[in-house]
């Protein structure tokens, strides 16, 4: 994999598209999971750093690489044809007693809608159901209509309003039975 240098002085990894003409429409046949490498975690963090709500808060590419370092535990990165397409990052507890916590749910742009985001959630909740939890909590930008209708076809429900501590902007948290 190619390395590039950025403005800070920090290298990260080239992120490469999977090659387009042979991939399956649906894309949930193609991918395959597994805990990062520190390879991939430049990959990962560069996708972070370049996906909402992160861009759009301004976080920089060091940024995005020490929260997910200090997540790296919970991490399930999504590939295909060995290139990183995606991650999910499932914890034991969070905002629910007794839930799983869906902290991150994140897929390359260009390759949305083509069953990515279904597979990850998919593999998320298999991660939940792993850790013996009945439960799986999330929170969402109530703006993000697509993100929020997803999880609604997904059968998550809002179980409550609450406020960001990070950004201080209202968020729904829904949860769903695994």
């Amino acid at each position: 994999m190619t390395m590039k240098q950025v403005e800070t002085g920090v290298e990260v990894a080239a992120m490469p598209v999977p090659d387009m003409a042979n991939l399956p429409n649906d894309l949930s046949l193609a991918v395959k999971y597994n805990a990062p490498t520190d390879e991939d975690m430049a990959s990962v963090a560069a996708l972070r750093a370049n996906s909402e709500p992160w861009l759009g808060r301004g976080e920089k590419l060091e940024e995005s690489m020490k929260a997910l370092t200090g997540l790296r535990p919970f991490l399930h990165v999504a590939k295909v044809q060995n290139q990183v397409v995606g991650y999910v990052t499932v914890e034991r507890d969070g905002p629910v007693p007794g839930a799983a916590y869906m902290r991150n749910i994140v897929i390359k742009p260009e390759l949305r809608r083509r069953g990515l985001g279904k597979a990850v959630l998919t593999k998320g909740i298999q991660v939940a159901q792993d850790m013996y939890r009945k439960t799986i909590a999330l929170r969402v930008d109530p703006a993000n209509s697509a993100a929020v209708n997803f999880y609604r076809a997904s059968g998550f429900t809002t179980v409550a309003t609450v406020v960001s501590k990070k950004s201080g902007k209202l968020r729904l948290l829904m949860s769903r039975e695994l």
